[in-house]
Order: structure tokens, then sequence, then C-alpha cells
């Protein structure tokens, strides 16, 4: 029996710098009554709220991810509270909303392994319900057993730290593309902001820490070695996709759970939901840490991304910016000569385990 577990928390971010006393914006929402006993420390216009163990740690994300994004796109404006609750209460919200944050539930290491071994329990017992008691604790602990070897209880926090930057990457695109609005600048179902999909998973993954970026090229490096596999995606379809979990972020909405921020799948149950809703994003981020460091390497310029956003909110698109920008770049001037030199870039750098 193999588990695998699905998480799924809404995402919102924060400003860089030092961590702080609680005063100001903390002192409000305790008076308010909105976050209770829980502790709060903010960061240079950003929060985090919650009692896990390593919030001072959360803390210290922000100001390398809020950095980050200025030298790679714009200083960003936006306040960002990091709630360390698997959802986050209408009250709350309200509060951080009216003060220009955005919250961004997180799920803490400690308490994702709790949720996924109640996860595990509740579907091998119901599984198992005929056989008798001895007999079901026995299968419990050893699906327990099984899930822990292949996904330690206490994950490293070095790649949890890299994920919450990735959370934040979002929320600062988000803001910088659409403007201060919470939604996107078209109706339509997205994943993150209106621009192509590509380009906010770019500004996502872009803040994301070393070990995060090891942990890319790794994964990449396992496909290119079992199959030759390069870019998962011709670059016409990259460009033009949806995020691949944008069906299970919808799809997660219809789920009944309890729980409005969190949602815990396991085992056949989880693999049944991302069949179903063609959730595999692992490829699609791959090549995107991949398409970053093209670009930023064969140009020489780290805010690369920021001029070809800046095309895309003038209503333009990456083919257009080829045509008129890609030469002076070091870059190609057509997508089809685009495609064709990341590829092999993306090869060598595969083939290359030093780099």
């Amino acid at each position: 029996m193999r588990f695998q577990a699905i998480f799924a928390a809404a995402a919102f971010v924060a400003i860089a710098g030092s961590a702080q006393a609680e005063d100001g914006s903390c002192s409000e929402w305790r008076e308010a009554g909105v976050i209770g006993d829980l502790r709060c420390e903010t960061v240079d216009g950003g929060a985090v709220i919650g009692a896990a163990a390593r919030a001072s740690e959360y803390a210290e994300v922000f100001p390398r991810a809020f950095a980050i994004f200025e030298d790679y796109f714009v200083p960003s404006e936006q306040k960002v509270a990091l709630v360390l609750q698997p959802e986050v209460s209408a009250e709350l919200t309200a509060a951080l909303v009216a003060d220009g944050y955005k919250p961004l539930p997180w799920i803490d290491n400690e308490t994702k392994a709790a949720m996924l071994r109640d996860s595990i329990v509740a579907q091998v017992e119901a599984q198992t319900a005929s056989l008798p008691e001895a007999q079901r604790a026995a299968v419990v602990q050893q699906a327990l057993a099984k899930a822990e070897e292949s996904a330690p209880a206490h994950a490293d926090p070095q790649m949890e730290d890299g994920a919450i930057a990735h959370e934040i990457g979002h929320l600062l695109f988000n803001r910088y593309f659409d403007g201060r609005e919470t939604g996107s600048a078209d109706s339509s179902a997205r994943y993150g902001s209106s621009a192509p999909d590509w380009l906010d998973e770019a500004a996502a993954v872009a803040l994301e820490n070393d070990a995060q970026t090891r942990g890319r090229y790794a994964a990449a490096r396992e496909a290119y070695d079992a199959d030759g596999t390069v870019l998962a995606f011709p670059l016409d379809t990259y460009l033009s996709m949806d995020h691949p979990l944008l069906q299970s972020a919808q799809a997660l909405k219809t789920l009944k759970r309890g729980s409005t921020g969190a949602v815990m799948l396991s085992g056949d149950e989880a693999d049944d939901f991302l069949e179903a809703s063609g959730g595999k994003p692992a490829e699609f981020y791959r090549q995107t840490r991949l398409f970053i460091d093209y670009f930023m390497e064969t140009s020489g310029d780290p805010r690369i991304l920021y001029t070809i956003a800046e095309a895309y909110r003038d209503g333009g698109d990456l083919g257009g910016w080829l045509a008129q920008s890609g030469g002076e770049n070091g870059l190609p001037t057509t997508l089809e000569a685009l495609g064709t030199e990341f590829e092999a870039w993306a090869r060598a750098k595969l083939a290359d385990e030093t780099a």
C-alpha cells in the first residue's frame, strides 16, 4: 500500500527585515480578540502568527524572499501574515485584510506529520473494518512505518523555508502584476496572477532557496538519466498551458473535509484525486527552474524576467518581446529558435553533474 500526502492551503505574503517584539498590528489583533493566545511577531511589514516550534525561523525567510524579489523584479509594498494554522478564521482574515495584509495559512512539518498519520489511520481502519482488532492495529502500524520511510515526519527545515519563500513569490508577483486588488485582473479561473502560468510560477520558483533549487536539479537529472528526458513539455505547450495544479485546486474546493484551509489525502485516495484532476506539477516546476536559469545565464541579466513581465503587462507576449529585444539580450529572436537553444542548454546542464 502506497501513501502520498496532498496538502492544500490558501497562499498569501510579507515584507523584509528583522523580527520585532509584539507591538503595533499584533497588539491590535490581540486586543480585537482575533488571534487569541497565539504567538505573534512582526517582520518589517509582515507577521508570523502561531505557536509552531519554528515560528521565529519562519520570520527569517521574509527578508531574503523580499530582497530577491526586489533584485529580480521590483520592491514590493505587499504585507503578509504567515498564519501557522490549517485555516484562518473569517474574523482574523477580515482584520488582516483591513490592515493591508494577505493571510498565508501554513501547516508546519509537525502538524503536517500529525495530519498524515490521522489520514492514514482513518483510511486503513476503513479498509480493514472486517478484520479482528489486533490485525487492524498491526496493519495500521505497518502502514505508518511505510509512510515514515517515504516521507519522514520531520522534513528538512531548509526545504520548508524554500517552500514558504515560493509562496511569498506568488503573492508579491500577483501584487506587482495585477495591482492591489486581491483577485486576478481577469475573471477566468487562474492559479495565481493574470500573467501566463509559466511566468507566475517563475516568480515563485525564483525565490526558492538553495535547498529547493538542488532538489529541482536532482529530480531533473534523475529523469534525464532514466530515459533521456530533458524538457517535459515542448516550449509552445509550456508557454500556453495552465498550471498542472489548477484543476486540483478547483477540485479541492468541492471536497467536504471540515477544514476550509487545508485538505489531507493519502494513499489510493490521493492517487485517484491526482489522476482525476491532472495535478502532477513536479515536471512543471523543474522546467520552470531550468527556464529561469537559462534566461539569466544566457542574458547575463538577473532582472530579465522583469523585462519580460513588463512586456506582458503592456499587452505583449514572449514571442513579441524576443523579436524586439531578444537579440540585444543575447537571446534568440523567435520562439522556434528559443525552443531549440533552451533544450540544448538544458541538456548540457543536466549532463554536467557539477553544474
